[in-house]
């Protein structure tokens, strides 16, 4: 009896550098593989995201789904831009820009990508328009769920924001705040129900790196994800809310992963008319980092 192996490639994604970035296995041709399996073998990478890629359809998008360790997701920042960018390596090396439509549980994801001789230089993927939820009043335990004071928030508002997925956005008012937050999981215990479970994201807006407008870190322990070195889902909707409150607005290049020595770099901007959010776009790169088989029994 023949072994079945599944081939899955190995991307470093928001990064230019190996070993930086979100990491990403992306199964090239899931159509072999046991859909029951996807849960199990996620689990077993234990990466923050897999990709099950399937065939381009008649529609000339590429089915694809998204699995952190503990849980599938509806769309994914990172896991759009790597395999986006992992399948437009098949695309002809030349100076352009091509698009490619992905089709995740959500519905169809449109990305980018600025194509040189050489191959993908940047992607770019646009989110869905962002919903924004409830403000949340209980600020002294959210700061402390950082083992932060009150003090430490920017005069913002928290508030729940989706571009697909809903985070916690969490203004702080300093780099220092961020870099020497812990995150509290007792104080996650007695809030996760308030919180609805979402992930939290916290940012300033100042960069440690010259050129860069953000800085920020993501907790998700609910779906497997103590810390997040990139999280394209979650930078949308920080665009999104920085626009709505005038806080800051352009083209933004936001810093995530700095903490896990996983420093990644993302490409933010919003297209509006008349002060409405049209177009949420997440921007990065990505690299080829290895690859490897899993027996499928």
């Amino acid at each position: 009896m023949s072994v079945k192996k599944a081939k899955y490639h190995l991307l470093d994604v928001f990064t230019n550098k190996k070993f930086g970035g979100n990491q990403l296995a992306i199964f090239e041709d899931a159509t072999e593989i046991p859909s029951e399996m996807f849960q199990n073998i996620a689990r077993e990478l234990n990466l923050s995201e897999t990709v099950f890629l399937f065939r381009k359809n008649t529609a000339g998008r590429y089915p694809m789904r998204i699995f952190t360790p503990v849980k599938e997701l509806p769309t994914a920042g990172h896991p759009s831009i790597g395999t986006a960018y992992f399948l437009a390596q098949d695309f002809p090396k030349e100076d352009g820009l091509i698009t490619i439509t992905l089709s995740q549980n959500i519905g169809p994801i449109e990305v980018k990508i600025k194509m040189s001789k050489k191959g993908p230089l940047m992607a770019t993927m646009y989110q869905v328009r962002p919903h924004f939820g409830g403000i949340l009043d209980n600020r002294s335990e959210i700061a402390e769920l950082f083992h932060l004071t009150v003090s430490d928030l920017m005069d913002y508002p928290i508030q729940e924001v989706s571009c697909g997925v809903p985070y916690i956005i969490v203004p702080v008012k300093t780099l220092e705040n961020i870099q020497n937050l812990t995150f509290n999981t007792q104080v996650w215990e007695k809030l996760k129900s308030i919180l609805k479970d979402h992930s939290v994201y916290v940012f300033t807006p100042q960069g440690l790196l010259p050129n860069s407008d953000l800085h920020g870190r993501m907790f998700a322990p609910e779906i497997g994800i103590t810390e997040d070195p990139a999280t394209g889902s979650a930078n949308g909707p920080l665009a999104c809310y920085l626009f709505k409150y005038d806080i800051k607005k352009g083209p933004l290049t936001s810093e995530q992963g700095f903490e896990m020595n996983r420093p990644s770099i993302l490409h933010l901007e919003i297209e509006s008319e008349k002060e409405i959010i049209k177009k949420v776009k997440v921007g990065g790169q990505a690299v080829f980092v290895g690859q490897g088989q899993f027996i499928i029994d």
